[in-house]
């Protein structure tokens, strides 16, 4: 792992007069909840994007914004994981584009249009959040400066719930195994890569769904007090919070813990059971080797990749 960053795009700019806005990254495994908190931080009052380049399922969605992901970032990622989002990069590839110049302009480029705009709409700070930031973050983190982290936290099978109906595949056949070892590798890089960033809060999903008044007022704390945001109207905020998570639909909810998985590795229940002592102490420091991916586990991930695939030809 890099230790070095590529200097802050802006802060070097000439332009004194110029404010650089707070930037916000949300970051999760795909199906983690990072839709509805990247939508919290937007009802809490961050610049989004123009409702254009925000990617929606759903044209007609009633709130205007579909994943909260910013298109142009996407085919940004899209670019750096050569469109093959299913099995995370070979070490070192991502870092290794982060220095060349045609990635390093395209990236930076981004970044100035968010502060730009961002500056321009009257809004403190602005947010991204796209579910392949976890596989792309040896590449973002050099690049994106000085940035607030608002990272998801949920149960691992009911993420790979989720991403199976989504896949459309039959939950009788699910390789849990293949799925647990995807989500262990993404969620280890956000723990690696987010460690010595003292702006981050975890947020725990079953929490948010359960407790969302106590778990909104907590993100607004840890919002306003790192964007330097007036609380005068954090009740009135908390409350528009709250209102959205009354309206989303919960599915996949798995009742068994992750220690009665008989797929899991001890690693991958200590790493979720660490996540979890996240939410409460966010700088809690940790031993890496408690959370090692075992031997061969890429080498299986593609084979599960190549089998799966080769299933969905025989069966079209």
């Amino acid at each position: 792992m890099m230790n070095h960053k590529i200097s802050d795009p802006l802060t070097d700019l000439s332009n004194s007069k110029f404010k650089v806005p707070k930037r916000i990254i949300v970051l999760g495994i795909m199906r983690s909840g990072t839709s509805l908190v990247a939508d919290l931080v937007r009802l809490w009052g961050a610049y989004v994007g123009p409702q254009d380049k925000i990617w929606k399922s759903d044209i007609n969605d009633p709130r205007g914004y579909g994943y909260m992901e910013y298109i142009p970032l996407q085919r940004l990622n899209d670019e750096l994981l050569d469109g093959n989002d299913r099995l995370p990069p070979h070490l070192g590839e991502l870092e290794k584009k982060a220095s060349e110049p045609e990635y390093q302009e395209k990236a930076i480029s981004l970044i100035q249009n968010m502060d730009q705009e961002t500056v321009e709409s009257g809004q403190a700070a602005w947010i991204w959040k796209d579910a392949r930031l976890p596989l792309t973050l040896p590449f973002w983190e050099l690049l994106w400066g000085d940035v607030i982290y608002v990272i998801t936290v949920r149960h691992p099978a009911e993420v790979i719930l989720s991403l199976a109906k989504v896949a459309e595949i039959d939950e009788d056949g699910l390789p849990y195994s293949a799925g647990l070892a995807y989500w262990q590798y993404c969620m280890f890089n956000v723990l690696a890569y987010t460690q010595n960033n003292p702006r981050k809060i975890f947020v725990n999903y079953d929490q948010l769904i359960n407790h969302p008044e106590q778990e909104t007022a907590r993100l607004c704390s840890f919002l306003d007090f790192h964007c330097g945001s007036p609380d005068k109207d954090a009740r009135q905020k908390i409350e528009v919070m709250q209102a959205r998570i009354s309206g989303n639909e919960r599915h996949h909810q798995y009742k068994k813990s992750i220690a009665e998985m008989s797929q899991a590795t001890k690693e991958q229940r200590a790493l979720y059971n660490f996540l979890r002592v996240k939410t409460l102490y966010p700088d809690e420091s940790y031993n890496r080797d408690d959370f090692a991916l075992y031997p061969g586990w890429r080498e299986y991930l593609e084979s599960v990749d190549a089998l799966m695939a080769l299933q969905g030809i025989r069966d079209m």
